[in-house]
């Protein structure tokens, strides 16, 4: 009676060996590549969102590059008066 083990080395053994090598796939495949396909989708939804509601808001709150730059020399002006 044969053990297990030789049993199996006796098959490989006998098994033609015409098989190239095993060539591995790289590379993300299935349920992965999803996922990763919904998340950067979801990513692309999120930015253009965000850059709309910031323009929106610009416009709602009438913000032009002169009323900005008045803001921000008033604030300098003022914070150079308090420490006068």
């Amino acid at each position: 009676m044969c053990m297990p083990q030789e049993q199996y080395t006796h098959h490989r053994a006998t098994m033609p060996s015409s098989e190239g090598p095993q060539i591995y796939k790289v590379g993300i495949y299935g349920w992965r590549k999803r996922c990763l396909y919904f998340f950067v989708l979801l990513l692309m939804i999120l930015i253009l969102v965000n850059l709309a509601m910031t323009i929106w808001i610009l416009k709602v709150m009438n913000f032009t590059i002169v009323t900005i730059s008045l803001h921000l020399l008033v604030h300098s002006w003022g914070s150079q008066a308090v420490t006068l």
